[in-house]
């Protein structure tokens, strides 16, 4: 997409119709939006009824057939929410599904939202020579209730109201001067309904938006999320997956459906070098089945598919994830005294299987976030200058990072010639995020930047592990803190130390230093086990003091 199709244009020129015309002519134009919610219907009745009384009362207040100034810029605010500066930052915020976008849209727009449920916000529909109102309005009725009310009923309490609205402007082509940005909201609505007639509408209004997108634009991508939604709705008649929430009772087939993971696919979207998305779509289309529908897709078959993973997946109807939050999803929770997980994994190297690499001695697995970066490379330089301190201790020390071994290769050649040290240790190379969401390594709060911006990188994550191959101490530091592995080597030398004498060690303990009886230790047995030590100095009951174990005796 050309960054010129995502600047806002002009606005204001179209409203000025509201004062140089007279008011039969607005009245003329509303009653024109009107008739085209019924049109085509031979009766009308219920819910539709009630809009069209309330639509019609519009007519006799004058004042509700202009758009307050206050009003006008509210939509505004709505617009400039969610249709952000650039096509990335768009996809961020509408696929992100972060909790601080949720709050956030509820602290600026909840009240909105409520009104707009009221239909107190429903005339914007009916100012047809500024369709971007009705784009604001079908934001605040069936994209902002998703975010505030996600995972329950109410997020899709609004969806039938939205979709008359929606159907209304189309109806009247008021939609035909909007970007295809926006656009993408009308046929969102659509595509929300369990109606196979509104998914049908859906695919006829979004054939003629993609009349004007280049075959690299990333709104390319929603051509096979609609596709996807009219092979569910065709087969089911609803969607299985809202079932939990709607409180319905799913039937054996669509049990089975929720559990196949064929439905679920990558959005083929590539990052460039500048940091932008392109769609990277089929060259030779092909015709696929899903369950009974048989369409055109965009999606690149095995061979066309680049290598590397996409950064957003769709997992089903209001379920598109980024990967980094899959990743932080899925990732697991190691803890002190957990047996340490067995693997296998490329290293700068070559590969190992890491409890083969443990043997029988002590080892410290340290992951930082990124090769090629600041801090890390001062951390990389430290540990190679300590070489002789892990080998006095019988400690083998191995890094990781969400890099490839190829990279660890490269940047090896820059540690050692800016901190003047040789790196005699393997750097696991994991870019698949295999190792890291197996250890809970992946940071929640700091993501990539460039060409892998918004990628999931480790945070500084310290696994000291004993002979017995249980993890004995954990220490995390955030990415922008360098480590201190004085402190890492203080606690190495307390574990072995523990491990051989039954003691404890006090705070800032040093080597050499009075330690402490475990409290489960009797004072006669504490005697025994500490004569040669000189015995043990009692100043509570609790707190007994004996020399290092360590020490020679004197």
């Amino acid at each position: 997409m050309r960054k010129d199709s995502l600047e806002m244009p002009q606005q204001r020129a179209g409203r000025a119709w509201r004062s140089a015309e007279g008011v039969g002519q607005r009245i003329q134009a509303c009653l024109q939006v009107i008739l085209a919610g019924v049109e085509g219907r031979e009766a009308v009745a219920g819910a539709e009824m009630d809009r069209l009384r309330s639509d019609l009362r519009m007519l006799l207040q004058l004042e509700r057939l202009q758009v307050a100034a206050a009003e006008e810029e509210k939509a505004e605010q709505i617009l400039k929410y969610m249709l952000r500066p650039s096509i990335e930052e768009c996809l961020k915020l509408w696929f992100g599904k972060s909790e601080q976008t949720d709050q956030e849209i509820g602290d600026l727009f909840g009240a909105d939202v409520a009104q707009a449920a009221n239909g107190q916000y429903d005339h914007w529909a009916l100012a047809v020579r500024d369709p971007r109102l009705l784009v604001a309005l079908v934001i605040l009725l069936d994209q902002f209730p998703r975010n505030m009310y996600r995972d329950t009923p109410r997020m899709y309490a609004a969806d039938e109201r939205c979709r008359a609205l929606v159907k209304r402007g189309l109806r009247v082509e008021m939609v035909e001067r909007l970007r295809p940005l926006e656009r993408v909201f009308l046929c969102l609505a659509l595509t929300h309904s369990e109606a196979l007639e509104d998914q049908h509408l859906c695919m006829t209004e979004w054939a003629r938006v993609m009349e004007a997108l280049a075959p690299d634009d990333p709104l390319n991508l929603f051509h096979e999320i609609f596709h996807r939604h009219v092979a569910v709705i065709s087969r089911f008649g609803r969607f299985p997956h809202r079932n939990k929430v709607l409180g319905r009772v799913s039937t054996a087939e669509e049990e089975d459906f929720l559990a196949n993971a064929s439905f679920r696919f990558d959005l083929p979207l590539l990052r460039r070098a500048d940091g932008s998305f392109a769609f990277a779509g089929t060259v030779k289309r092909r015709t696929v089945r899903l369950l009974d529908h048989e369409y055109q897709t965009l999606l690149p078959d095995a061979d066309e598919a680049p290598a590397g993973s996409f950064e957003y997946k769709y997992e089903g109807p209001d379920r598109i994830f980024t990967r980094a939050q899959e990743q932080l999803r899925d990732q697991g929770y190691i803890r002190i005294g957990d047996a340490v997980p067995d693997f296998e994994a490329e290293t700068s190297l070559g590969p190992l299987r890491f409890h083969d690499f443990v043997g029988k001695g002590w080892c410290v697995l340290f992951s930082h976030p990124a090769d090629f970066t600041p801090v890390c490379t001062t951390e990389f330089g430290a540990t190679a200058r300590l070489s002789a301190e892990w080998q006095r201790r019988g400690v083998k020390v191995i890094g990781l990072s969400v890099d490839s071994a190829e990279d660890h290769d490269r940047w090896i050649h820059d540690i050692e010639d800016t901190q003047h040290v040789s790196v005699d240790f393997p750097i696991i190379a994991d870019k698949d995020r295999r190792v890291a969401m197996l250890f809970g390594m992946l940071d929640a709060t700091n993501f990539r930047h460039g060409t892998a911006l918004g990628q999931t990188m480790t945070v500084r994550s310290v696994f000291i592990i004993s002979p017995a191959k249980r993890v004995e101490l954990i220490i995390t530091y955030p990415a922008y803190i360098g480590r201190n592995f004085d402190e890492i080597l203080r606690a190495i030398d307390a574990l072995q130390l523990s491990a051989r004498h039954r003691v404890a060690t006090p705070a800032n303990w040093r080597p050499g230093e009075d330690t402490v009886v475990l409290p489960f230790i009797s004072d006669e047995e504490a005697e025994r086990m500490f004569a040669a030590q000189g015995g043990v100095r009692k100043v509570r009951s609790y707190l007994r003091y004996v020399r290092d174990p360590s020490l020679r005796t004197v």
